[in-house]
Parts: structure tokens; C-alpha cells; sequence
């Protein structure tokens, strides 16, 4: 059965109440990093992850199905998360066959100068990632170039900037999922 404080903060989460979000953010957070952590073995890529299962709460709350308890819900999902990641980035980096690899190679452009086809497709890719960051809300793209450009963490640029960290994480994962969106092409 679940306790009655995860159903008032899932209820108020519900109805948009953003401190109630907060107080499922700042209680689980950590935790949930440190078990993420556990299942990838990348700090970074665990904090990833369980921002956007947090994210996700926010953003979707209709599809909230909670039953015994929130910690057991987030957890599960943050598992759920992390077993996602590690299927495609195996599935990613699996070994081609030849024919594949030519294939591939059909479909890349001929170089018409000295510079090798992969730096040609490293060049058009950083464009695009450009473009991309350029066409971000402007406190999003600042906040995004800030974590991964300088290299700050999410309490430094919170500091910087003057808001929450949550604020930051949020922009982050806003960021990250419009530049994954566009950059499926280059990812698939």
C-alpha cells in the first residue's frame, strides 16, 4: 500500500506543484546517482540518467503508476533507465560486418581535398551541434555551453547565474534532449 506522503506529493505533483517535485528531487536524488552509478559505472552518464527519469516525472505526471512506494517506483525506474543505456550503447558499438562497413562507406561524401571523410563528418557534426546550441532559449543554450563547454558543474553555474541547481539540471536535460533529437541522424 502506499504511504500516505507519497501519495500527497504524487497528487500535488499531479496538479503542477513544483516544491512538491522539489522535495521528490532533493530527497532521492543523490541516492538514485550513487545506485545509477552502480549499474554504469560512469558518474556522469548515471547523473544523466536520473535526471531525465526525474525529468520525466515533471514533464508526464498523468503517467505516474505508483503501488507500494515512491522510492521503489524511482528506483525501478532509474534501473529500467540505466539496463536502456547499456542495450543501446552495445547495440551502438557492436562489431560490423564488411559488407556493412561498405555499405556505410557508400553513403559518405567523397572527399575533394586532403581531409580524411571522418574529420569532414566531425566538422559537419560540430556545425550542426553549433546551429543546434544557437537555436536553444537563450538561458537554456547559456546553461548548457556552461556545463559542457567550460566545464562547470551544476552548483557552479547555479551559483553563477544565481538560481537553483534544479533549475540547471532541468535546462540541462531540456538541452540534451532537443540536441539528441536533433542529432538522430548522425546517431542512428
Amino acid at each position: 500500500m502506499l504511504p500516505e506522503t507519497d501519495k500527497y506529493l504524487i497528487e500535488s505533483i499531479r496538479k503542477g506543484d513544483y516544491a512538491a517535485y522539489e522535495i521528490v528531487f532533493k530527497s532521492y536524488y543523490s541516492m538514485l546517482c550513487k545506485y545509477a552509478t552502480g549499474i554504469v559505472n560512469n558518474p556522469d552518464t548515471a547523473e544523466d540518467i536520473v535526471t531525465d527519469v526525474l525529468v520525466r516525472i515533471w514533464e508526464f505526471p498523468e503517467k505516474i503508476n505508483i503501488h507500494t512506494s515512491l522510492k521503489g517506483y524511482l528506483i525501478r525506474s532509474v534501473r529500467n533507465a540505466c539496463i536502456n543505456y547499456l542495450t543501446r550503447r552495445h547495440k551502438r558499438f557492436q562489431e560490423l560486418n564488411p559488407e556493412t562497413i561498405e555499405k556505410l562507406n557508400s553513403f559518405l561524401p567523397v572527399p575533394n581535398s586532403d581531409i580524411p571523410a571522418d574529420q569532414m563528418i566531425g566538422n559537419e557534426l560540430e556545425a550542426k551541434l553549433d546551429q543546434i546550441i544557437c537555436e536553444l532559449p537563450s538561458e537554456c543554450g547559456k546553461i548548457f555551453l556552461l556545463s559542457r563547454r567550460e566545464s562547470l558543474s551544476h552548483r557552479e553555474i547555479a551559483t553563477r547565474l544565481n538560481i537553483s541547481e534544479n533549475t540547471v539540471k532541468v535546462q540541462i536535460y531540456r538541452a540534451l534532449s532537443k540536441i539528441r533529437e536533433a542529432l538522430k541522424y548522425y546517431l542512428e
